[in-house]
C-alpha cells in the first residue's frame, strides 16, 4: 500500500472509503477522519483546530475574502506542514492495516 506525497489527498480519502465500506457503509468516513487528525494529534504533539484558527486569521490579516477562509479545513493546515504531511500519511496506513484494508 504506497501513498505518495503528490497523490496523498486523493489516496488518503481512497484508504479511509475502503475502511469506513469495510466496517460497514460510508457514514463512518466522518468518524474514522476524527480518529485519524486525533492520532495525528498526538503523534506529531499539535492540534490540528489551534493550526487551523491560526492560518484563517492570517489570511484575513491578509485580506483573503471570508469564503475561501471558510473552505480551510484540517487536510490543508497538514499539507503545509511536511512533517505533519508525513506523520498524517503513516497514520492512515497504520488504520488501512489495523483495519485490514490493503
Amino acid at each position: 500500500m504506497a501513498i505518495n506525497s503528490t497523490n496523498w489527498r486523493k489516496d488518503t480519502s481512497t484508504l479511509i472509503s475502503k475502511i469506513a465500506l469495510k466496517l460497514g457503509g460510508y457514514e463512518n468516513i466522518n468518524l474514522l477522519r476524527e480518529e485519524s487528525y486525533k492520532i495525528l494529534e498526538e503523534r506529531g504533539r499539535t492540534r490540528l483546530s489551534v493550526k487551523l484558527t491560526n492560518k484563517r486569521r492570517r489570511m484575513a490579516d491578509e485580506g483573503v475574502c471570508k469564503s475561501k477562509r471558510d473552505k480551510l479545513n484540517k487536510l490543508d493546515v497538514i499539507g503545509e506542514d511536511s512533517r505533519l504531511l508525513e506523520i498524517y500519511l503513516a497514520v492512515v496506513k497504520d488504520m488501512a492495516i489495523k483495519y485490514g484494508v490493503a
